[in-house]
């Protein structure tokens, strides 16, 4: 698992679905189910940071299972809580009660609370469909969970935005035709009370010069915008052979917003992952020449990363002080010397990692008030990861400016499998959602950090 392509394999892992339960069939660029068994240790636990019971604020060890909740509230599905919104404390478990198989979770905080969204299995088969819930704080739900897919198909690799009163939800879908054109990218659009405003599920399509694709679309992820949404994926493009990346801006009911927008079409070139902040647009370029994330925009035109070291992933977060310098991170390097990079626009990387350990799969978070953190993987061997959590801050100014690290990194959880984790902000602080355990009992949790 330590060849060129580890990171990318451990990523289309995480992308395609958990173990042999992930059915669909496809062409060569599907993402149907991958068959693997994550490894992990019982002895293990996750590390916490909160008030200790002397009333010192510092990191502690939970022994055995991450406690249930960090408040001590009952769940509640009648929409009557009693709590204030996260509090920075131990690891929660999400949805104990929905499913023993949930994977590839991801959250978006509003100012209420948070809304995830993971995947769980079909009551009936091997396929997978798309859940969606809402929770004021740990362990107190008021918006219960409920299924958002609502067509054949495995569903999988689900992402969730919030936008003003409104919540999308995105998600991959294999239909398992076997065909040229079996996937598909698929939402659904919520009000803040979790009523969707569609009866059923709608596809997400693009066009290039008014002409619409009709094929292939995947990889999708959706992120807020001041007038909508933007999901960044990857598409089929008539001027290539190969997948391009795409954003396309969605209105607040989830409408298309104009054209997709994408870098120039190379020969040669395939693109393997896109991400979406404001305006840009990242996205892994891949050649003969090996793996390198990119950026483009409309005021610049498609660049390297990272000075154009070799790296894979990648995501983009637009800083509104300064929104020609965004925020990019990746996995960075070759071989097994792979790292977290963090950089503004092109310059070097910050690089985050242990001495002979793989790190991957990170997530890059602000706060309105500028506050900076980062949640990523690092491999312990096999499929099973430590969840890694990291404060961070931006130093100097204009082309000067660098990101440092703050503090020491924090490990959350020791059996992570490869679904990558996600970082969101809170009214209370950092938000981290993972997933956890070894197929096919995977469990979502998350943990609330302080910003410091």
């Amino acid at each position: 698992m330590v060849g060129t392509r580890w990171n990318v394999a451990a990523l289309l892992l995480a992308l395609a679905g958990c173990g042999s339960e992930a059915g669909g069939t496809g062409d060569d660029e599907s993402t149907g189910g991958t068959s693997g068994t994550a490894s992990s240790s019982t002895t293990d636990s996750p590390t916490t940071e909160g008030e200790t019971t002397g009333g010192v604020s510092g990191e502690s060890s939970t022994s055995g299972e991450p406690s249930t909740t960090s408040s001590g509230e009952e769940s509640s599905s009648t929409g009557t809580v009693d709590c204030d919104g996260f509090e920075p404390g131990d690891a929660f478990e999400i949805a104990a009660d929905a499913s023993t198989t949930r994977i590839h979770p991801h959250a978006a905080g509003d100012g209420a609370g948070a809304w995830f969204s993971f995947v769980e299995p079909e009551p009936v088969g091997s396929l997978f469909d798309v859940a969606v819930m809402h929770l004021r704080c740990a362990g107190v739900v008021d918006v219960p969970h409920q299924v958002v897919s609502t067509a054949p198909g495995n569903d999988i690799d689900a992402s969730v935005a919030v936008s003003g009163d409104r919540v999308l939800v995105v998600w991959n879908t294999d239909d398992g035709t076997g065909g040229s054109s079996n996937l598909q990218i698929h939402g659904r659009v919520l009000g803040s009370d979790g009523v969707p405003l569609q009866d059923s599920q709608f596809r997400l399509t693009t066009s290039v010069e008014g002409t619409p694709i009709s094929e292939n679309h995947t990889f999708a992820i959706v992120t807020g915008a001041d007038d909508g949404f933007a999901v960044a994926g990857l598409r089929a493009h008539p001027d290539s052979p190969a997948f391009v990346a795409f954003r396309q801006p969605l209105d607040l009911d989830g409408a298309l917003a104009g054209e997709a927008a994408g870098p120039p079409i190379e020969v040669g070139v395939s693109h393997l992952l896109a991400s979406s902040s404001a305006s840009w647009l990242s996205y892994q370029r891949s050649d003969d020449g090996g793996d390198q994330v990119w950026l483009v925009s409309p005021e610049i035109a498609a660049v390297a990363a990272f000075e154009g070291a070799a790296a894979q992933g990648g995501q983009v977060l637009t800083r509104p002080d300064a929104p020609l310098m965004p925020i990019v991170a990746a996995t960075v390097g070759s071989e097994s010397a792979l790292d977290v990079g963090i950089a503004l626009g092109t310059a070097a990387p910050l690089q985050l990692g242990a001495a002979a350990t793989i790190e991957h799969s990170p997530t890059v978070a602000m706060n309105a008030g500028g506050a900076l953190a980062v949640v990523f993987h690092r491999n312990l061997g096999g499929l099973n990861n430590a969840v890694v959590f990291q404060r961070l801050a931006i130093e100097g100014e204009g082309d000067a400016a660098v990101v440092v690290a703050v503090g020491d990194e924090l490990e959350l959880d020791t059996q992570s499998p490869p679904y990558p984790p996600s970082l969101t902000w809170t009214d209370g602080g950092w938000l981290v959602t993972w997933s956890r355990g070894q197929s096919p009992d995977f469990s979502t949790w998350g943990q609330v950090l302080a910003p410091r």
